[in-house]
């Protein structure tokens, strides 16, 4: 793309990193995957943090290795969503439109809770077989304009729809939003939760740049969204997911809701750390640099003492950041991960083993860099053995460091 996804603005350059392989495409025999280019950019006009190359989607999520349940700390936040939606008079006469379902975690402890009328849509056909399990409508397929229509016509209007960890995939962000304003009632909610790019200009956090994230969303590119579309924020919290997440509130600019405080003062927050300016955006790429020698110092240094050295956790980011970093099976011995549709497959562009967490021992691995480190204490704690044994945890960001005890 040349043009912003929201604006279709200008773009510039802020870092190309090169060829990495489609970070979700794992593997059971060895084998060379095509790498795309990727490059990291921001939008002249409105200054919307992108990448410019898009992948067809279906590549990326017609089949999607990623569960939320599988984390106690993905569950936990929907569990606070839960009582929030709660707070909004939820009940079973309620209808609720889950965008990028997953397999169903939130819709199914929602309708536990309340027994509403709920649809998840995910164009993900494995995803179907989880959560066609459950107790709501399943609809495979991307949420767009097109769709909402559809969905429109045979279920009429909705009083919440929900956007968890999906809008940054989107390389068109417009067609969630304008569909969302096609199906919302008048005095309906649509919640969006999204990684927050003072998190990753800030902690450095460039693991987050891969072909599912075409956009990396401040507070502000939300409000520009939501106005492009006669909706508007009215409120916004900050979440521990992902790393540092934005659950944004948005309702339609016709309904008498006061904008919260908050709303504002996060905006001038950004605005001071400069997120909104082409100087700080650029020197993004100084950082991005500096940590990449930084880890392979470090990694390099612990190999050349003997240390068997492996990863936790088989993610999307720690994919990235391996073959950014060119941290391959020359130098990684094993990736541990809970997933079971990952073990005894191998990884994108590094080519290194995954297995069950339940092997540590085994191996003899002495250091852990750990790649899912957005849910570091919940993984800490389940591997409380491996430390008690004198292994240790290698934590990336904001600077690689050695965790000590």
């Amino acid at each position: 793309m040349s043009s912003c996804r929201i604006c279709r603005g200008k773009l510039k350059k802020i870092i190309n990193l090169g060829k990495i392989a489609l970070v979700g495409n794992f593997f059971k025999k060895k084998k060379k995957l095509k790498k795309y280019k990727i490059s990291l950019n921001f939008c002249s006009t409105c200054k919307h943090v992108q990448i410019s190359e898009v992948v067809n989607p279906n590549l990326l999520f017609k089949k999607y290795l990623w569960e939320t349940g599988i984390s106690k700390s993905n569950i936990n936040l929907i569990k606070n969503l839960i009582l929030i939606l709660k707070k909004f008079n939820i009940n079973q006469n309620s209808k609720v439109l889950e965008i990028a379902s997953n397999d169903g975690s939130f819709l199914s402890l929602l309708n536990k809770r309340f027994k509403c009328f709920s649809i998840g849509i995910d164009p993900a056909k494995n995803m179907k077989k989880i959560s066609g399990k459950k107790n709501f409508l399943s609809i495979i397929d991307y949420f767009n304009f097109r769709l909402s229509t559809k969905i429109k016509k045979k279920f009429k209007k909705f009083n919440f729809i929900v956007a968890r960890n999906v809008l940054a995939h989107v390389r068109n962000p417009n067609e969630i939003f304008k569909g969302v304003n096609n199906l919302l009632l008048n005095n309906g909610i649509f919640i969006i939760e999204v990684p927050h790019l003072e998190n990753i200009i800030v902690q450095n956090q460039y693991d987050n740049i891969f072909h599912e994230h075409v956009g990396f969303h401040s507070l502000k590119s939300i409000v520009d969204l939501s106005k492009r579309h006669n909706l508007k924020v009215f409120d916004v919290e900050k979440i521990e997911s992902q790393g540092g997440s934005l659950r944004c509130y948005i309702c339609k600019t016709s309904l008498n809701k006061k904008i919260k405080r908050k709303v504002n003062s996060l905006i001038k927050q950004e605005q001071k750390l400069g997120l909104y300016s082409s100087v700080k955006l650029k020197d993004f790429k100084r950082k991005i640099l500096v940590h990449i020698t930084m880890i392979q110092n470090l990694i390099k240094s612990l190999k050349n003492r003997q240390k068997i050295i492996s990863v936790y956790g088989a993610s999307g980011k720690g994919q990235a950041l391996l073959q950014f970093c060119n941290l391959n099976n020359n130098v990684i011995d094993y990736v541990f991960d809970k997933s079971k549709k990952k073990q005894g497959c191998y990884t994108p562009g590094t080519y290194i083993k995954i297995k069950n967490p339940s092997e540590i021992k085994k191996t003899g691995t002495q250091y852990l860099l750990l790649l899912s480190w957005n849910i570091k204490k919940e993984i800490i704690e389940q591997e409380k053995k491996f430390i008690k044994n004198g292994g240790k945890f290698i934590i990336p960001f904001p600077s690689p460091r050695v965790m000590i005890k």
